[in-house]
């Protein structure tokens, strides 16, 4: 592993152990990160990264306005055991009650950052031994994400948020 990757997964771990607080990845972590060897390509995922970590932050905060911000208007979050969360307040009471019962310090792992024109998909998956707080205890938290992003008036938007649980995670 290169001392870059090997510093993400160190900030991993220590996010996963200790509660630290999730910081935004430095620019030698971001690095680990999948991007293009081409700069234009690479600009566009870095774009598109920021939107997923910003997903990942707020979840990480309980912050259900900001990640509603995040997505289309047109735009649909489908979660395990859930019925799918296709309008604004739909969302607004999925997230809303998931954070009344839990409490994230979720770092995703990321496994590609693809853009298609207007269109990026990003899959993330969350590191072994990532757990979530629910109801006040510690549950292994074993997610494998797609985030389907879409241009919308040149500001990057989550049309589709999906996920399901895998205790094999980034492997293929």
């Amino acid at each position: 592993m290169n001392m870059p990757g090997r510093k993400l997964a160190m900030l991993t771990l220590a996010v996963t152990l200790g509660g630290i607080p999730v910081m935004h990845a430095t620019a030698a972590e971001t690095e680990a990160l999948p991007y293009s060897n081409d700069p234009a390509v690479s600009a566009t995922q870095h774009e598109v990264y920021d939107v997923v970590h910003r997903y990942e932050s707020a979840l990480n905060a309980g912050d259900t306005k900001a990640i509603l911000d995040l997505f289309a208007n047109d735009s649909v979050a489908e979660w395990n055991d859930k019925r799918t969360y296709a309008t604004r307040q739909q969302k607004m009471d999925g997230y809303g009650d998931l954070f009344k019962i839990a409490k994230f310090t979720t770092v995703f792992s990321y496994d590609a950052i693809n853009v298609y024109g207007d269109t990026a998909v990003v899959r993330t998956h969350h590191h072994k031994g990532a757990a979530v707080v629910e109801n006040g205890k510690k549950v292994i938290d074993l997610n494998r994400e797609v985030f389907v992003l879409h241009k919308v008036d040149g500001a990057w938007k989550i049309v589709l948020y999906t996920f399901n649980t895998d205790p094999v995670q980034g492997e293929g």
